[in-house]
Parts: structure tokens; C-alpha cells; sequence
């Protein structure tokens, strides 16, 4: 068993320039034995640090199978802990602690329709889902999938979109869109709103607090039951044990008992979206 309050050593094995500002790093760890410990689940995050730095939650974007040889994490440009990231090389190594937090339980996706709805980076922890679907891990009796973004430059993991499309519906939405777009435009919502869903549908969201009001209104309009609605909720989180307190909401802190909840455990807290 891996000892979450210690850093262990990982060690870059690749760079891709993801989007505009995401880049998707692979990660060896340098001792065998962790690696070979190391387990997650699709939803759960590391705590990723540099010496000097700080640590920041990072959600797993790889799939779980393949934790013995890597594990990938995509992180975007959005300050100077994640600015120092993005000026690292391949060979440079870094801290990790974790997984942390509560993952999607994967059990409950067989034999059940599955609907996921990722807005911007927050697609980040919905691509494991994706992976193990497409490797027949999930039993799903199909796959949904609805990518809500800004414009093309803001788009993530496009070399795998032909592969996500020969097997499930995907679509990719712009709210803003270059002239020579030729896919949909509008907002996530629209997806819903335009889409045939089965009421029993399974449905997973990963994206900005802000979209979580308006896609879940949408979702009640096609019948979707509370308890088969899960999110990932973001809050600042520096300690991942649930002792800093900065993630609490109501009776929960994300980084313990989150991130990922049903709609049904949260819909009652005030602060929640």
C-alpha cells in the first residue's frame, strides 16, 4: 500500500502539446514497487509538487490498466505552480502523492446506458472512462459523449476522436467557433436538449461549476433520476486528506469524499453550484 502523506519520486517519460495552453505529460514512477502498487480510479487525482513549488491537484487522465508502465495527467497553463510544469522536460522528475478522493464506481456503468458530458478542461477525467469502454473494461450497452469548448484551440486529445467515433456517439460542440468550423455550435445544453436519451441513462459531468446549473436542468427535462447523475466538483484543495478544510462543502470535503458525487448525495447544499 502506497503511503499518501509521502512524496514519491516520478519521472517524466513524455511531453504532447494538447491544446493552446494543456499540455499531457506521462509519468513513470522511479521506484518499481510503487508503480506496481499504484491504483486508481477514473475521477480520483494526485497531488503533483516540484520542491520549492507546491503540490497541485491534478486529475488521472489515463486509463487503469495501464499503471504498472505509466500514468497520464493533462495540465493546463493557468499559474505559476502549472507555468513551471509546462517548462519541464522529458527525464525531469517531479513528486506525486496519492490517487486521492472518491473515483466513478465503474460497476454501476454495465448493463447501462452511459451519457458523459465534459465542458472545457473538465473533460480531463472523463478520457479514462473512454479508454476502458473502448477496451470492453465498461460494459456499457453504448457510450454518449458530449464535448462542450470554447473554440478549436481549446479542444483536447484529438489524434483519439476518430477511434471515440467509430465506437460511440461523440460530438464536439464550440461556443465560439473559427469561420471554417463545420460541427456543431452553441452550448453543451443544446446537446441535451437536441439528443435522444433514454430516460434510465447513466449520465457522468465533468466541467466549470457554472455549466453544472444549466446541463442539470436539462437533464431533469429528459427524465434523468437524481441518483443516476454524477459530477466531479472543483475546489481549492492543498492537503487531499480533508485537514486543510479549504474544499468543504456542507458536510463534505471534496478532496475525502469527493470529487465525484451523485446529484442526488449534494443537491440539498446551498453552495454546491
Amino acid at each position: 500500500m502506497i503511503n499518501i502523506y509521502q512524496p514519491q519520486l516520478a519521472k517524466i517519460i513524455s511531453i504532447k502539446q494538447e491544446s493552446l495552453d494543456t499540455k499531457l505529460f506521462r509519468f513513470k514512477f522511479l521506484d518499481k514497487k510503487i508503480s506496481h502498487a499504484f491504483a486508481f480510479l477514473p475521477g480520483q487525482f494526485v497531488m503533483l509538487g516540484l520542491p520549492g513549488w507546491g503540490e497541485a491537484a491534478i486529475s488521472i487522465c489515463s486509463s487503469p490498466q495501464e499503471t504498472n508502465n505509466y500514468f497520464e495527467l493533462a495540465i493546463r497553463d493557468v499559474g505559476s505552480l502549472t507555468h513551471r510544469f509546462h517548462s519541464l522536460k522529458v527525464g525531469e522528475t517531479t513528486t506525486v502523492r496519492g490517487p486521492f478522493g472518491n473515483g466513478f464506481d465503474l460497476d454501476k456503468f454495465n448493463g447501462k446506458n452511459l451519457l458523459l458530458i465534459g465542458g472545457g478542461c473538465g473533460f480531463v477525467p472523463l478520457r479514462p472512462i473512454i479508454v476502458d469502454y473502448l477496451k470492453g473494461k465498461i460494459k456499457a450497452n453504448n457510450l454518449q459523449i458530449f464535448y462542450g469548448c470554447l473554440n478549436e484551440e481549446t479542444i483536447l486529445f484529438r489524434d483519439e476522436q476518430a477511434a471515440w467515433n467509430r465506437n460511440s456517439e461523440f460530438t464536439v460542440i464550440l461556443d465560439k467557433p473559427y469561420k471554417k468550423w463545420l460541427g456543431e455550435k452553441g452550448m453543451v445544453t443544446d446537446l441535451i436538449i437536441k439528443r435522444k436519451i433514454n430516460p434510465e441513462t447513466i449520465v457522468v459531468m465533468v466541467g466549470p461549476p457554472v455549466m453544472y446549473k444549466f446541463v442539470l436542468k436539462e437533464l431533469k427535462n429528459k427524465k434523468i433520476k437524481d441518483e443516476n447523475i454524477y459530477l466531479s466538483l472543483e475546489r481549492k484543495m492543498y492537503c487531499g486528506l480533508g485537514i486543510c478544510q479549504h474544499c468543504a462543502i456542507g458536510p463534505y470535503y471534496v478532496c475525502k469524499d469527493g470529487p465525484v458525487f451523485s446529484w442526488a448525495q449534494i443537491k440539498d447544499i446551498p453552495e454546491v453550484i
